[in-house]
């Protein structure tokens, strides 16, 4: 299988954030209000689903072998077409919509529900920390409103080009934030040290485990997801048998206006694995792991945000 390619500019531009974008989602919610907002995200969906030929292709082919599984299919209703990837991303239109409150610091009006929370809660409370391995699905911000109405501090692990505009997004928007960025080089293991603190000091690290970096020289696990075998990075997996510490699978997904779940699964409790072990147990994670991500989609079948070709550039059509 080829080097998964890099995800699509939009996409990936959308994800990071920056002031002007903010500022500009922000300006037009106080200009238009939330109702006339939603055609502003009916028609931004359209026009990219129009105009962003890779994403949209990406889109229907992730939908399409969805819909190939029987509960994907209950899910959908129907063979996917072009409607569904206009939906698609107007469900990643909706989850920005909602970032902008989260980083603006408007989450007084969302309400958040909880599914399996109180591990979490009670590793915190322990002074132990623990890995949180998230996914492009639903919305990973939403750890901020988690970490500031229960005194929990995250510490989200991001590549250092992207790490250094969000601190100072963080910093501009909010004094109070509780989430802070540990910056990821991948020629140096300065990030390694800064996650032993994170956990020595109680602390939870976040990281987003469901993409493989184009051109990074870690190593990578292969696993069938949704039906063929997708690649996922192998170095999340490998901390927890590092160092000895629990590890959850940690989402947040969008249940309607201004609602959320958010989604705490075990994944891995705490004890250190011999070395020759490690692979091999950070392989069963990844295992658990994909289960429960495609278990997810199954469900909320338009809020994975990857729009690439996740399977890599030789998959043949669903």
């Amino acid at each position: 299988m080829s080097a998964t390619p890099r995800p699509a500019g939009w996409a990936e531009l959308a994800e990071v954030g920056t002031l002007r974008a903010l500022r500009l989602g922000a300006w037009l919610q106080r200009c238009l209000g939330r109702r006339p907002m939603q055609a502003v995200l009916w028609v931004s969906a359209l026009y990219f689903a129009l105009r962003r030929g890779a994403a949209r292709r990406a889109s229907l082919h992730y939908l399409r072998r969805l819909y190939g599984t029987p509960a994907g299919r209950a899910a959908l209703g129907r063979r996917p077409g072009f409607p569904a990837v206009v939906r698609h991303f107007h469900a990643f239109a909706e989850s920005l919509s909602d970032r902008i409150l989260a980083w603006g610091g408007g989450l007084g009006g969302l309400q958040l529900e909880h599914d399996g929370s109180q591990k979490l809660f009670s590793v915190a409370r322990s002074g132990r920390g623990g890995i949180l391995l998230g996914a492009h699905l639903g919305s990973f911000d939403m750890l901020r409103l988690v970490a500031g109405k229960y005194q929990v501090v995250v510490n989200v692990l991001l590549y250092r080009e992207n790490a250094r505009r969000i601190n100072a997004l963080f910093d501009s928007l909010s004094s109070e934030n509780r989430v802070r960025i540990i910056e990821l080089d991948p020629a140096s293991l300065d990030a390694a040290f800064a996650i032993r603190a994170c956990l020595g000091r109680g602390e939870l690290v976040a990281i987003l485990a469901d993409r493989v970096r184009p051109g990074e020289p870690g190593r990578s696990a292969e696993v069938d997801f949704l039906g063929r075998p997708a690649r996922f990075p192998l170095a999340p997996f490998l901390l927890p048998a590092l160092l000895g510490c629990p590890a959850f699978l940690a989402l947040c997904v969008r249940t309607g206006p201004r609602r959320y779940r958010t989604l705490l699964r075990p994944l891995a409790t705490p004890r250190r694995v011999p070395r020759r072990e490690r692979e091999k147990h950070a392989r069963e994670l990844i295992l658990r792991y994909a289960g429960l991500l495609e278990a997810t989609c199954q469900e909320l079948p338009f809020q994975w945000f990857n729009f690439y070709d996740f399977w890599g550039e030789e998959a043949g059509p669903p």
